[in-house]
């Protein structure tokens, strides 16, 4: 009875609470007083009614129900605001603009607004510029800040080049030093609010300013200097702000102004102002690698490689074509090899990072031996050259060293493959065993340093194949060399046994050591043996001489496959 009692009590407690939580639910906006209101009779008449106590008997708590706010409806759009505030100024500012200058044209038309007025106007209209945007950027709007303070300095150099070029309002001179200011301004403007983009610009504007001075005989030397000053002076001030964009627009943007004086110039003269400037650039970052080797944030280990790329570049077009000037080219690029060795030396020595030193060096003396050597010596230099690069690139984990090494190698392995072996003793002989002596030799340094972890493996297998394979190449030349004297019949013959001894050898030198990649590749050659027999030999050759070729390649074939049974 008593627990009865206690169910209908419970009942008539969760009932009232549902009554409450409706009522919550449908009266969102109501005050705090009149949900108090409402709420105090109800709690007030949902005292439980008194229980009679049960021994070891206990009542489950009724978890409380969160209430869940009611979702508003999305207000309506504000037409007047998207209209009045937004597209209205968008539009009529283009309006205000197209007035602007048609009445600037009418009045110009008219003799209102002299060539002075002009000038005058424009410097005016870049303080407004430069004015607003620094009110911009004082307000958190850092990005049409920096667009109107861009656009001031752009719009003062264009009105002092009116000014100067157009109206000849003032001379050459004061053009020149009022540019300089103006450049200097919008520098400091973009150090100041830390601004790459205002500093490229300030950048373009830089080099331009030899090109915006009126002047019937223009001194290389000056503007060649100009250039070169201005360029490693943004250098400089690029890697201080670390601005890296600005620091590959100041050196690579050198060099374009550099080439329109000198295609313009067509003078004997200007060279060595050209050349000293853009040598006194490579030197600058020289020496930035070397105070600041461990530090590749921004791009200088590239930097010096390219401009070194550039310097050997610019050599080779001024003194290297010239056969009265070719000694000069010569003795640069030596030096340039002597000093990145001794260099490359020091910082290993010094235990700091000296992989693009030795790359340059290998570059370096790459084209040395290029422009010194004829084709068929510089192949078997080049290949012993390219080959040490990669084992030195490899050893230091350097892929630049790889890359110059890869390069040169490839390059001297092509000036080989293109000059095929006639007489024996040539320097194409010469050449063609350096080539398969160099690959074995790098076939062996990879398969080492691949158990080391250095190098994957799957190169010393590549390697591995191109030694076989030019290695049979290098033979067929020789044996085609000694048996030019020979008929045609007894040329296949000779060709074709020594194809089969070549796979022959390398099998039995797989069994030896126990290599089934190289049992593999003498199997492959004897089919490619067969192969070359049926499809080049036997529509040249006679009767007879097929015959041998057969029997002696069949018969060999089958010993060898004995020779496996044996082994097994």
């Amino acid at each position: 009875m008593d627990l009865e009692l206690r169910v209908a009590a419970l009942e008539k407690r969760v009932k009232e609470l549902e009554l409450l939580l409706d009522h919550a639910l449908n009266r969102p906006n109501a005050s705090e007083s009149e949900r108090t209101e409402v709420s105090a009779p109800a709690i007030e008449h949902a005292q439980p009614a008194p229980r009679p106590q049960l021994q070891q008997e206990t009542v489950p708590a009724v978890p409380a129900v969160p209430a869940v706010p009611a979702k508003e409806p999305a207000p309506p759009r504000d037409w007047e605001h998207l209209i009045a505030r937004v597209w209205l100024p968008r539009i009529f500012i283009i309006v205000f603009l197209l007035g602007v200058l048609w009445g600037f044209t009418a009045a110009v038309s008219a003799g209102i607004i002299t060539e002075p007025v002009r000038c005058l106007l424009g410097v005016v209209a870049a303080g407004l510029m430069y004015w607003q945007g620094e009110t911009q950027i004082r307000r958190k709007r850092t990005a049409l800040g920096q667009v109107l303070l861009g656009g001031a300095s752009g719009v003062l150099i264009l009105s002092l080049f009116a000014a100067h070029m157009l109206f000849e309002l003032i001379p050459s001179w004061l053009a020149f030093v009022l540019y300089i200011v103006s450049i200097a301004a919008s520098v400091f403007i973009a150090i100041r609010h830390r601004s790459q983009a205002l500093m490229i610009i300030t950048l373009l504007a830089g080099y331009l300013v030899p090109f915006m001075v009126d002047s019937a005989h223009p001194n290389m030397w000056i503007i060649a200097g100009y250039e070169g000053l201005f360029s490693m002076a943004m250098i400089l001030l690029s890697l201080r702000y670390a601005f890296r964009g600005a620091y590959f627009t100041a050196f690579g943007v050198l060099h374009l102004p550099l080439l329109i004086s000198t295609l313009l110039s067509h003078s004997e003269s200007d060279k060595p102002a050209v050349l000293a400037v853009i040598i006194l650039q490579h030197l600058l970052l020289f020496g930035i690698s070397l105070l600041r080797s461990e530090d590749s944030r921004i791009g200088q280990r590239i930097t010096l490689f390219l401009s070194f790329g550039l310097v050997a570049a610019w050599t080779y077009g001024f003194y290297g074509t010239a056969d009265s000037d070719r000694h000069i080219y010569e003795w640069m690029l030596a030096l340039w090899s002597l000093l990145y060795i001794g260099t490359s030396s020091w910082l290993y020595l010094q235990k700091r990072a000296f992989s693009v030193h030795v790359s340059i060096a290998t570059f370096s003396i790459f084209l040395w031996l290029i422009f010194v050597l004829h084709a068929d010596q510089a192949a078997s230099a080049l290949l012993v050259e390219g080959g040490i690069a990669l084992c030195l690139g490899v050893r230091f984990q350097s892929r630049l060293q790889q890359i110059s090494g890869a390069f040169t190698y490839f390059i001297g392995m092509l000036f080989v493959l293109t000059h095929p072996i006639h007489d024996i003793g040539s320097h194409e002989t010469f050449a063609w065993f350096v080539l398969v002596a160099t690959i074995g030799g790098l076939y062996a340094f990879y398969r080492s340093s691949a158990q080391k972890g250095l190098a994957p493996s799957r190169i010393s297998l590549l390697l591995l194949w191109m030694t076989f394979i030019l290695l049979l190449i290098f033979v067929s030349q020789v044996t085609n060399a000694l048996t030019k004297a020979l008929n045609s019949d007894y040329q296949h013959l000779i060709l074709s046994g020594v194809w089969a001894i070549y796979a022959v050898l390398l099998i039995i030198a797989g069994l030896f050591v126990r290599k089934a990649k190289a049992n593999l590749i003498g199997i492959l050659f004897l089919f490619v043996t067969l192969l070359k027999i049926i499809f080049i030999d036997l529509p040249d050759v006679s009767t007879a001489i097929r015959a041998i070729l057969f029997i002696g390649l069949g018969a060999i074939g089958v010993g060898i496959s004995r020779l496996f049974y044996k082994r097994k």
